[in-house]
């Protein structure tokens, strides 16, 4: 979760010290939680003057923002690139967790900041932003996957909302215990959405009939 240099000295400097903030506060966030903990010691972690944190950010809600927005922008990022290569309606599913869970598993800060704050980051996360993207962009995708005979008519934006809060329980299960193989979660999230979508195609194929005469939200 860094922000990338610019090459321009005083930008260099500005981005180091936001990804210092950031990664101090992940820690924090991970090991004491973010109701529990103060500015205070997000800046006391950082290395940072008071004056530096205050220039970036006016309050811890503000640091967890560019956090969450920098972990959904990542898992994006993963699952774009997955479900593009994928070759097969179960690949589509399942690859795009295992890359997921590969990317969080490279710096376990992450997994312990969402299972301690699994609350607060989900609100975080689906307040919009790059998680918004995420859920148009697996809406988009199982429609293209619709039309092109992988799966079958189902609802489709609940099952991209229901994916990915799969994924994001799945992820604090990582954070809980290192014993799970990341290959057999992931294809036991895509049976597991491959089946659903396979059942409940039987029954109802458009979000509104979930709802009776409303309709939902996109």
């Amino acid at each position: 979760m860094k922000f990338e240099s610019s090459g321009s000295r005083r930008q260099d400097n500005k981005t180091r010290n936001r990804n210092a903030i950031l990664a101090a506060a992940s820690r924090v966030f991970a090991t004491v939680g973010f109701e529990a903990c103060s500015t205070r010691e997000i800046i006391r972690e950082s290395g940072l003057a008071q004056g530096t944190f205050y220039n970036y950010y006016k309050d811890k809600e503000s640091v967890m923002q560019d956090i969450a927005d920098e972990l959904a922008e990542g898992i994006r990022t993963g699952i774009r690139d997955a479900r593009a290569k994928a070759d097969t309606p179960l690949a589509f599913l399942s690859d795009a967790y295992f890359t997921v869970f590969q990317v969080m598993m490279q710096d376990r800060i992450h997994l312990d900041l969402i299972a301690r704050n699994r609350d607060i980051i989900r609100g975080y996360l689906f307040q919009g932003g790059s998680m918004t993207h995420i859920l148009e962009e697996l809406d988009r995708d199982l429609d293209r996957m619709v039309k092109a005979g992988g799966f079958p008519a189902h609802p489709i934006h609940i099952t991209s909302v229901m994916m990915v809060a799969a994924g994001f329980e799945a992820m604090v299960l990582l954070a809980q215990s290192s014993d799970f193989d990341l290959r057999k979660l992931s294809d036991y999230l895509g049976l597991l959405f491959q089946g659903g979508i396979m059942n409940v195609s039987t029954v109802m194929q458009e979000d509104h009939e979930l709802l009776g005469n409303k309709t939902i939200k996109a």
